[in-house]
C-alpha cells in the first residue's frame, strides 16, 4: 500500500465558516461544543516556525508571544490548527471584553487557545478526511505535551437542547454543532451550524453622539444585500470608564463632517453628533433587528479588531435545516 503523498506546508488557509442557527439542526449526526466567546485563530506550525492569524488572515503572532512560543513545543514539523483564543474567567467562562482588554494593553499572556480540528500534519493534508478522525488526531497531538495555555475543545455527548439552555444559564454565547463524517471546506456550507444564547454579532461605528465627559451612545450601521452602508441604531449601553476612554481615543482620529451612511438618520431633539469614518468594528448584543433594521436594547461587547469593516452585515438564521 502506497505511503500518503507528503507535501509542503500550505502558505495560508481559510477557514471553515458557520451557519447561524434559531436552534439546534434535527437528527443525531451531530458534534457538539461550546461556542466560545472570543477571536478565531488559525495557528501555522512550519519548520520551527508558527504565525498566528486572524479569521480575516492578519498575522496577529506578535502580539500573542508567549501563545505562540507554547505552541511550538507541539511535536510536530508542520501543521495548522483551527481554534479560538480566549480570555477565561475564575470558573473558566469567555470574557470577551477582557480579550479585548488584552489586546488593547498588550498584556496577552493569560491567552488561552481552544484547538478544535487540525487540518495538516508533517506533509499530509487532513481536511478530506471525516471531522471526527481530524478530532482524534489532534487529540493525540495535544496530549503528546502538556501546555498551560493549549487546550482541547472537547465534543459533548449530551442532548443539544439540554447543552444550549444550560449554555445560556451560566451566561455563555452557545453552541456549535458540526456535522458528523464533514471533510474541513473553507467556506459556509452548512456542515458547522451556531447557535447563539442572544441575538449579537459584528456593527460598524458610524458615529457617536455628544455626552457630558465625552460620548453619550454609539451610532451603528451594517452593508446590505447592496453592499450599501446603513444605519442600524445606536448603542446606548455597556460602557464602563476604560471603555469610554478607549473610544473616545480611537474615534477621534476617525472624526470626518460628513455621514459615512448613504441615508442620513435625523438625530432625536438636543442629540449632538459627531461622525466618523467607518472602519471601527465593534461586537454588540441586541433583542432583535426591527423591521425598519435597526437593533433594539443594544448593548456594547466590545471592539473587533479581527475584522475588516468592509465585510460586516447582518448575520441571519438560517430556520430551515441546513
Amino acid at each position: 500500500m502506497a505511503s500518503p503523498k507528503v507535501i509542503s506546508c500550505p502558505e495560508r488557509i481559510q477557514p471553515q465558516l458557520l451557519t447561524m442557527a434559531s436552534r439546534p439542526p434535527a437528527g443525531d449526526n451531530w458534534l457538539y461544543e461550546i461556542k466560545f466567546d472570543g477571536y478565531r485563530l488559525m495557528v501555522r506550525i512550519d519548520q520551527g516556525h508558527v504565525t498566528l492569524f486572524t479569521k480575516n488572515g492578519y498575522d496577529w503572532t506578535k502580539r500573542m508571544p508567549k501563545l505562540a512560543k507554547e505552541l511550538l513545543a507541539l511535536p510536530v514539523r508542520s501543521a495548522w490548527l483551527d481554534g479560538e483564543v480566549i480570555v477565561q474567567d475564575e470558573d473558566g467562562r469567555p470574557l470577551f471584553s477582557a480579550l479585548q482588554s488584552a489586546f488593547s494593553s498588550g498584556k496577552t499572556d493569560a491567552l488561552c487557545f481552544f484547538a478544535f480540528d487540525l487540518l495538516f500534519e508533517n506533509g499530509r493534508d487532513l481536511r478530506s478526511l471525516p471531522i471526527e478522525k481530524r478530532r482524534s488526531r489532534l487529540s493525540t497531538l495535544l496530549t503528546q505535551v502538556e501546555l498551560e495555555h493549549v487546550r482541547l475543545s472537547e465534543t459533548l455527548d449530551v442532548d443539544p437542547r439540554d447543552l444550549l439552555y444550560n449554555i445560556c444559564a451560566l451566561s455563555m454565547e452557545g453552541i456549535v454543532c458540526k456535522r458528523s463524517g464533514s471533510r474541513y471546506a473553507s467556506e459556509r456550507n452548512g456542515s458547522w451550524v451556531k447557535v447563539k444564547c442572544s441575538p449579537r454579532q459584528e456593527f460598524i461605528i458610524v458615529g457617536y453622539t455628544l455626552a457630558v465627559g465625552g460620548i453619550g451612545s454609539l451610532l451603528i450601521g451594517l452593508h446590505n444585500d447592496d453592499g450599501q452602508l446603513v444605519y442600524a441604531g445606536r448603542v446606548r449601553s455597556g460602557f464602563d470608564g476604560r471603555t469610554l476612554k478607549l473610544l473616545r481615543e480611537k474615534l477621534a482620529a476617525l472624526e470626518q463632517t460628513e455621514s459615512p451612511l448613504r441615508v442620513v438618520p435625523k438625530p432625536s431633539k438636543g442629540l449632538i453628533v459627531v461622525w466618523v469614518a467607518a472602519q471601527l468594528v465593534c461586537e454588540v448584543k441586541y433583542t432583535e433587528i426591527t423591521p425598519t433594521g435597526k437593533a433594539r436594547h443594544a448593548v456594547f461587547l466590545g471592539l473587533r479588531e479581527d475584522k475588516p469593516a468592509s465585510e460586516i452585515n447582518l448575520e441571519t438564521d438560517a430556520h430551515d435545516e441546513p
